[in-house]
């Protein structure tokens, strides 16, 4: 057991001690002194009242005692030592779209554990098990979102914090394959808060699917400006219908339609008018004041120019049933808010796009601005984006090879609170004895004995 606060400790037992060097000064018996006056008593037996210990004196003592003993050991927090291990591992364990075969991930994650072990699932979140995993690797099914690297060393860090009193040493291992989309301007940063290597076991990494060649449909007015950034990216007029861009307002036809397999609804509304805005459908709202964005990106790709904002997206209205469930951030303005989303729907998806098209210029005969396009009228859940890390990012990473593999408990960070679970037993424990000595004392003084400090009379 170690205690958090040992002077609260000792500091009870002092008073402890106090108390019990106090009772047994005042109960002693007093000194005989004869009085002058005493010649003049007649010279017969006489009876004295003196003070002597009763058992009820005893027992009053030990609840007191008891009492002061309880709240000093609360204050002092103890907390129960766990068993030790010589070695524990904290095993990242990816759940992204990047993984190609999710029983892999489950095998090398199986061949591995031991009791004691934590595995910290992540793709864009992290969710940490510390039990055998196998069921909730099973029950996630397929991923469709890409990984957080970043957000899942946090997460090892943390545990690894928190448990470092249980093992000697932890080892850091990532099953994954790594993809470039799992790393962020944060990931090397964080990285280098764990003071050792970090052992990667690779697993598939899903094929790129290849650029759509798939026909694209465009329902919007003959002179849209935005029809012209997808002339090229039309094939053969033979080829079937995959992408269907929509500039007004869905109708049930184009979501039943957007429900087939591989299907890409793209909602891109347009104005139709200077002071005109487009239909607003959830997760969208109106902004109160339309403003200007310096430029948007999706999939690596950016485009900067003086967009007009006039709607934002609304979280609220994106968790409610009309707002079609969860949501994926495909763009992005470029301070950070959602520009287009994506959400399933059947075996295909209904992508939304809030980045609005300039009537005038030749902005969307730019390539920048094809490039844009085609990212937003690409497969469902980005499935043409994921691409492995390169070499560097995995050195990084990973380590050179001269740090070492195990890190020591003693290397991680202090925890910043430690809770004792024992302490509120403590204190009722102390309550307890308070109310016993109360009830006591009342019992006694009911009964016509004087009670003091030291004893009774």
């Amino acid at each position: 057991m170690t205690w958090l606060a040992p002077g609260f400790l000792a500091a009870a037992g002092l008073i402890a001690g106090a108390v019990i060097a106090i009772h047994l000064i005042v109960t002693r018996e007093p000194r005989v002194v004869r009085l002058p006056t005493a010649r003049f008593a007649p010279a017969r037996p006489v009876r004295a009242r003196t003070r002597r210990l009763r058992l009820q004196d005893l027992l009053l003592l030990l609840l007191r005692v008891l009492v002061i003993l309880a709240v000093g050991a609360g204050l002092a927090r103890p907390v129960l030592d766990p068993p030790r291990r010589e070695l524990a591992r904290i095993i990242l364990a990816d759940n992204s779209r990047a993984v190609a075969d999710p029983a892999e991930v489950a095998d090398s994650v199986r061949s591995i554990f031991a009791e004691g072990d934590v595995v910290v699932l992540f793709d864009s979140a992290t969710a940490v098990v510390r039990a055998a995993p196998w069921d909730t690797l099973a029950a996630r099914g397929p991923a469709r979102v890409p990984g957080r690297l970043s957000a899942a060393l946090i997460a090892a860090l943390q545990t690894a914090t928190a448990d470092r009193a249980r093992a000697d040493a932890f080892e850091l291992t990532i099953i994954s394959p790594l993809a470039a989309e799992a790393f962020d301007q944060a990931t090397d940063s964080v990285r280098a808060l764990w003071p050792g290597a970090i052992r990667h076991i690779p697993v598939a990494l899903r094929e790129p699917e290849p650029a759509p060649h798939q026909g694209i449909a465009f329902a919007g007015d003959a002179a849209d400006p935005l029809r012209f950034a997808f002339d090229r990216l039309r094939p053969a007029a033979d080829t079937a219908t995959a992408v269907r861009i929509v500039r007004g307002g869905l109708t049930a036809v184009d979501s039943a339609w957007a429900a087939g397999r591989g299907r890409v609804l793209v909602h891109w509304p347009a104005a139709h008018g200077a002071d005109s805005a487009p239909p607003v459908t959830a997760p969208w709202r109106p902004r109160a004041v339309p403003d200007t964005i310096g430029g948007v990106g999706a999939g690596g790709e950016v485009v900067v120019a003086p967009f007009e904002r006039r709607v934002e997206y609304d979280v609220a209205s994106a968790n409610s049933p009309a707002g079609g469930g969860a949501h994926r951030v495909v763009a992005r303005w470029v301070d950070g808010a959602p520009a287009a989303v994506e959400t399933p729907h059947g075996e295909g998806c209904i992508r939304s796009v809030a980045v609005g098209v300039p009537a005038a210029g030749d902005l969307v005969l730019q390539p920048r601005f094809r490039r844009l396009a085609a990212r937003l009228a690409g497969p469902c859940d980005g499935a043409g984006a994921v691409a492995p890390a390169d070499s560097a990012r995995l050195t990084l990473l990973t380590g050179d090879g001269s740090a070492e593999r195990y890190v020591a408990a003693d290397e991680l960070p202090a925890p910043e609170s430690v809770r004792s679970t024992l302490a509120p037993w403590l204190f009722a424990a102390a309550l307890v004895f308070a109310l016993a000595a109360l009830l006591l004392q009342r019992w006694v003084a009911r009964r016509g004995v004087d009670l003091t400090a030291g004893g009774g009379a």
